[in-house]
């Protein structure tokens, strides 16, 4: 498959950041750049597996693997040998590229691997069908689709996960899925380790490894943000609130809120319903 789209720029590039091309490249070809490519680029492998010379030196690019190689760098890539090699890949520039390259630490050639790449496949696929479309405001709307892909690309640059890491975050999100659909019951410890098969312990140290909070720090920051959409958008009591949200004690429940937020429920109806009457 070959599809790729290139941008009809015109006031994007007057943009921090825009998008210049997308595309998906199967099967991928040499390509050698002695001058390197007139925009910074990445590429990361969808299938297969490709080699990429910088520097004089080569490198594996697997399935779950990616580079970015800044604007005219000196570059060659190819297909290993009886190998198929797909690869997706964006191309961007910016009036303000050098600052914003350089606060993600991308000033010289990279790559990335991660278990998981479908964040940023999320992204390039959002990035592929907003190049394409007749909104007069795609680009930039890609300007931002292009900057959460640089900062998940920075992401997995930092934070590289083994197996084991993407297999604890995996039992994480089982949990956090868990808690966000049944905040508003009762939880306790022993439900959770019932969903994973793990011990209370062993959970309570993920999330604080992971998250840097304990289970029910989360499940505590869940009900407040839940109670205050119900604060601002119904005209629920707050009782009744409390009661939603998974706190049968009201004044536990408005306790907690003031903790979190330094004002009680009410107060908290009340600063918004005043925003509103001075917006009108």
């Amino acid at each position: 498959m070959q599809e790729f789209y290139f941008a009809l720029l015109s006031d994007e590039v007057k943009l921090p950041l825009y998008v210049t091309g997308v595309g998906a490249t199967d099967p991928e070809r040499r390509c050698t750049r002695p001058g390197g490519h007139v925009y910074n680029q990445v590429i990361y492998t969808a299938r297969g597996e490709g080699i990429l010379t910088i520097d004089g030196e080569e490198h594996r690019i697997p399935k779950n693997c990616g580079f970015f190689l800044p604007a005219y760098y000196p570059h060659d890539y190819r297909t290993r040998d009886d190998v198929v090699w797909e690869t997706h890949w964006v191309s961007f520039s910016g009036s303000s590229i050098q600052p914003i390259l350089e606060n993600l630490g991308l000033t010289k050639p990279c790559i990335f691997r991660a278990g998981d790449l479908s964040t940023l496949e999320k992204l390039w696929e959002n990035m592929l069908k907003t190049i394409h479309s007749t909104n007069i405001h795609a680009g930039y709307q890609n300007s931002a689709n292009l900057y959460a892909f640089l900062v998940e690309m920075n992401r997995l640059i930092c934070c590289p996960m083994s197996p084991r890491e993407n297999h604890r975050m995996e039992q994480l999100k089982l949990i956090i899925d868990y808690i966000d659909k049944n905040y508003s019951t009762d939880i306790s410890l022993n439900d959770l380790s019932r969903i994973v098969n793990l011990s209370p312990q062993y959970i309570c140290r993920i999330f604080k490894e992971c998250m840097n909070m304990r289970p029910f720090e989360h499940l505590t920051k869940k009900r407040i943000f839940e109670s205050k959409n119900l604060l601002l958008d119904t005209s629920l009591s707050i009782n009744d609130i409390s009661k939603a949200v998974g706190y049968n004690d009201c004044s536990y429940f408005c306790a907690v809120f003031k903790r979190q937020e330094n004002v009680s429920p009410a107060e908290y109806r009340a600063l918004y319903a005043e925003k509103q009457k001075k917006s009108n």
